[in-house]
């Protein structure tokens, strides 16, 4: 621990604005991994009654089931049967419709990472910039040692070094979530066929 509370003061003032910005992208990668988590957004068990009580006709049971559920999937088909209930639409659309406004918590807070990835590497850069004017100022002084022109040097490199170290798994990190998103959203695609076929049997039935 004290090796790394060294390296924070050999780096410079601007260690500590790279300490805030890997702090936040670690903040919102915990939060994304467990708000990704399959358990959290669907529910076979509720998908399944869902599609049983609208192939029924049972749209108040279908809704009261949705109500009942915590996963995402219940947010989305509850949202779907309400406006399909209530207004003209039918279930395609009104997935649609829901699917567009609730499945954008999927990307919630991922710009920070983006923007963590991007920043990173450049406040590394100006620490840079920072360490070779002070070692050049120090080349311009007479009588100076060696010690201070390698602690101008020492603060470049570690900046540099700090950037890129946060940037490097930020950008990983965001590059997973976000193909993880794209399997979320097509099971999600899937779930919606199967629940607007439940529709269209029950449609079948009254027209029987």
């Amino acid at each position: 621990m004290s090796a790394f509370f060294k390296y924070f003061a050999q780096g410079g003032i601007l260690m500590y604005p790279l300490a805030l910005v890997s702090i936040l992208a670690l903040a919102v990668i915990v939060e994304r991994a467990i708000r990704l988590r399959w358990g959290r957004l669907f529910d076979p068990v509720l998908t399944e009654a869902v599609q049983t009580h609208l192939e029924s006709g049972e749209l108040d049971k279908a809704s009261e089931r949705c109500s009942s559920g915590s996963a995402l999937v219940a947010r989305v088909l509850g949202a779907a049967v309400k406006e399909y209930s209530s207004t003209d639409a039918d279930m395609e659309t009104a997935l649609q419709e829901s699917g567009q406004r609730e499945l954008q918590v999927l990307y919630s807070n991922l710009s920070v990472l983006s923007t963590v990835s991007r920043v990173a590497p450049l406040m590394g850069l100006l620490g840079t910039v920072i360490g070779m004017i002070g070692a050049f100022e120090v080349l311009s002084k007479a009588g100076v040692g060696k010690e201070d022109m390698a602690g101008q040097i020492r603060i470049a490199l570690i900046t540099t070094a700090t950037g890129l170290i946060i940037a490097i798994p930020t950008v990983i990190a965001d590059a997973y979530f976000r193909s993880r998103i794209r399997k979320i959203v097509a099971h999600f695609e899937e779930i919606f066929i199967d629940v607007v076929k439940s529709s269209k049997i029950a449609a079948s039935r009254r027209e029987q």
